[in-house]
């Protein structure tokens, strides 16, 4: 009789609240935790005069690259997601990202809360609320580091 030996599979989970993102990979017994605080950092870039999203965006690149790379090394990352904004980028008040794919060298991981919600103040007035859906900014993502 043969024995087989499971190889455990990493799995990315991602827990989101409206001041911290926490980044978690498990692989077996292995396991690598990041936050990304979202109030210094949006603080931090409004400051600097960066553009947030996209450096927001490659923030959480990085950082799911940073636990991937704890728990499982390799070579090559590929992330795919969806950002979907309320309004334009400018004028929106949330702005939900969809995690919907992440390979490590070609093998497909496990993503559980694969969704970030990003909300802030919304002072846009009645009308520009009311109207909003014809501005509404879809974008999909594919990324490889």
């Amino acid at each position: 009789m043969s024995e087989t030996t499971l190889i455990p599979q990493p799995i990315i989970k991602i827990i989101s609240d409206p001041e911290i993102i926490r980044i978690v990979g498990k692989k077996g017994g292995e396991v690598s935790i990041q936050d990304i605080n979202l109030q210094f950092i949006m603080a931090t870039l409004w400051w600097e005069r960066n553009p947030q999203l996209e450096t927001f965006f490659n923030i959480m690149e990085l950082t799911i690259k940073r636990v991937l790379q704890e728990i499982h090394p390799h070579d090559k990352l590929v992330l795919d997601y969806t950002y979907t904004a309320n309004d334009t980028l400018e004028d929106a008040s949330e702005i939900m990202v969809e995690i919907e794919n992440i390979e490590v060298d070609g093998e497909v991981l496990e993503v559980e809360g694969d969704i970030i919600v990003l909300s802030g103040n919304d002072a846009r007035g009645f009308f520009k609320k009311l109207t909003s859906f014809r501005r509404k900014v879809q974008k999909n993502i594919h990324q490889e580091i």
